[in-house]
């Protein structure tokens, strides 16, 4: 039964990295913690070494459609991938509990953010604002946020190139994910360094996850950017104060 929560947990959280963008490891932590049982720290790390393979599946389905803005990518990892390695190593003094609620405190934040965007905003069809700065800057907080909060850094890099850079939220999405199967690399080096995974979850949760990314990232592709904006914050609020609430009972 235990594997059964495992493959569910791993087909979810795929599902809404081809669909969002953003990895999937944030959705497993809660859901590994809360439902399998794992201690905070393997909950964090655990879902990252299926990043690189689910990120790869959904970034097919975004590459055949021509969204992912590969000249970007450049400039997003060189600030990303050494901020990565400082968030993973400080990882090795900070308490677990600390770090689930700064996980749901997080997902709350950027699911408001989405929430008001994508319901109480009219649509914006603003002129992309892109430079090699910015999108540096964004690189770095996701890399240390990727290595900190054991995700693959795409709950930053959405939001960032949606608000900031004033990208379309597929294309976000789409770079995003190919970002994500980079930084992945690094940050599971780190944690499984610090002996922060169980690599047999994480083989199951791979082996669900991955197939259900491609079939995210096709829903995206035939959804409005407008939907998906709504349906990212909304179900990342309600997540989120879930996860919290979790928390603060337990």
């Amino acid at each position: 039964m235990l594997y059964v929560i495992i493959a569910a947990i791993g087909a979810s959280i795929g599902f809404s990295a081809g669909l969002f963008g953003i990895g999937g490891a944030l959705i497993a932590t809660p859901l590994l913690k809360i439902f399998v049982g794992l201690a905070p720290m393997l909950a964090l790390a655990t879902p990252l070494p299926t990043a690189l393979p689910s990120a790869l599946s959904g970034t097919i389905a975004y590459y055949r459609e021509k969204l992912i803005r590969f000249e970007l990518v450049k400039w997003v990892l060189m600030g990303a991938l050494p901020l990565n390695l400082a968030g993973t190593w400080l990882t090795k003094y900070i308490a677990g509990e600390a770090m689930m609620l700064a996980t749901g405190a997080f997902m709350l934040l950027v699911g408001g953010t989405f929430f008001v965007r994508g319901w109480l905003l009219s649509e914006s069809h603003e002129a992309e604002h892109i430079t090699p700065q910015s999108l540096i800057l964004t690189g770095a907080v996701a890399g240390f946020l990727a290595g900190f909060l054991a995700i693959g850094g795409g709950l930053v890099m959405v939001p960032a190139f949606v608000r900031i850079n004033r990208m379309k939220f597929k294309q976000a999405t789409a770079t995003s994910l190919f970002c994500v199967a980079v930084l992945s690399i690094p940050a599971t080096l780190g944690h499984w360094y610090l002996g922060h995974i169980d690599w047999t979850i994480a083989l199951v949760l791979a082996l669900f996850s991955t197939p259900m990314s491609f079939l995210g990232a096709r829903l995206a592709i035939k959804l409005r950017n407008r939907t998906l904006e709504r349906i990212y914050g909304t179900f990342m609020i309600v997540f989120a104060l879930y996860f919290l609430w979790q928390q603060w009972s337990a």
